[in-house]
């Protein structure tokens, strides 16, 4: 659902949110000016400063992963893809679906465990199903789990077993998509009868480190490095703010009864704004070591920059040193439907109803995105 949203543009120089409107009011750009997809600064900090584009990430998928996946599809192998439910729209990402297109995919929606004891499982596994459709995978089946419970385990290992006269199966993910402990997990579970030994070493044609795991005579599952997902902050940001934002335990959603023009400062490094509408309550689903804070729209900028400057607050990364340093993004809602707000590696916020405006600010380079709601 992209047709609603839109980017606030923002000053990369002060930070405050660009108009055309007042040239005596702070973040004036002249309105000829301001259309065009390349203004970074106001008038004011396009005298004083010199400010050069941030650099294009580099691709997801690497040539090396690219040959990987062509070795898949000659040896007419299955594919095990496996994505993070609570960060589903970091780990789904477009540029694998793309590289696995045509292959025969079982998809498992990892991380199960994370998510709220009330979570319809069904409706879930709906949701995963219509993104899939979207993307065109070829996926054979879809699977709920959990390697932490060790959830629908067997059910895995019923349909690898299905699809053992095709023989290799190769497990791909994003990092932190949880692909190496739920293999551990299924391990575990299975009664291995071959007389092979499980080795890592360089794979062919490529620089990749990837793990061969046998499971009888003449099937192996390879076990390969997790993709690195540029717009995601699990893989922007620094590995102690890496351990704060993602949860090791099931989530305990924090709702809070917003009003218009109030602002939840999510640590130091994210920020949801409640622009307009009726009353409402937002339910935000982070890790618990995440601090959430309300504060009025007027005074967030204020406060979200002294709780950083002080140190009081978590997490705080190096990527956000200010209100400066974050995009935003803002929509409206049409219909009277549940929807989600998701931070890329971060979390999500759940709400509901029609004729709400919320504005989402992220770290830059870290991908934001509004969907109807997974659960």
């Amino acid at each position: 659902m992209t047709e609603n949203l839109k980017k606030i543009k923002k000053c990369y120089g002060c930070g405050v949110i660009l108009q055309s409107a007042n040239e005596e009011e702070v973040g004036y750009v002249p309105a000829n000016v301001l259309k065009r997809d390349d203004v970074f600064l106001c008038q004011r900090c396009f005298k004083t400063h010199h400010y050069s584009a941030d650099k294009l990430h580099s691709p997801v998928v690497t040539l090396d992963f690219m040959n990987l996946i062509n070795d898949i599809k000659a040896k007419n192998a299955v594919v095990v893809y496996v994505v993070d439910v609570f960060n589903f729209e970091s780990s789904f990402n477009p540029e694998i679906n793309k590289a696995l297109s045509g292959l025969d995919i079982i998809l498992v929606a990892n991380k199960f465990d994370l998510l709220p004891k009330s979570t319809n499982e069904t409706k879930l596994k709906d949701y995963v199903a219509d993104k899939v459709e979207r993307e065109g995978l070829n996926v054979k089946k879809i699977i709920v789990a959990s390697s932490t419970r060790n959830y629908n385990i067997d059910e895995l290992l019923e349909e690898m077993a299905a699809f053992h006269k095709k023989g290799d199966v190769y497990f791909i993910g994003a990092v932190s998509s949880g692909k190496s402990s739920l293999i551990k997990t299924l391990l575990r579970n299975f009664k291995n009868e071959t007389s092979r030994y499980i080795t890592t070493s360089i794979y062919p044609n490529t620089t990749l480190a990837v793990q061969e795991i046998p499971i009888s005579e003449t099937t192996t599952i390879y076990d390969t490095p997790g993709i690195a997902i540029n717009n995601s902050l699990l893989g922007l940001a620094e590995k102690e703010v890496v351990k704060v934002i993602v949860p090791r335990k099931e989530i305990k959603p924090r709702t809070y009864q917003l009003l218009a023009k109030q602002s939840i400062l999510i640590g130091g490094i994210a920020r949801f704004d409640y622009v307009d509408g009726p009353f409402t309550g937002f339910t935000f689903y982070f890790a618990e070591g995440i601090k959430l804070t309300r504060s009025h729209v007027k005074l967030a900028d204020k406060s979200f920059n002294n709780m950083i400057a002080h140190k009081k607050t978590q997490p705080i990364s190096y990527l956000v040193t200010g209100v400066q340093d974050l995009d935003a993004f803002e929509f409206t809602t049409y219909e009277d439907k549940k929807y989600d707000v998701s931070w890329n590696g971060l979390g999500f916020v759940s709400f509901k109803g029609n004729g709400r405006v919320v504005r989402i600010y992220a770290p830059r380079g870290v991908a934001i995105s509004y969907n109807e709601s997974k659960i």
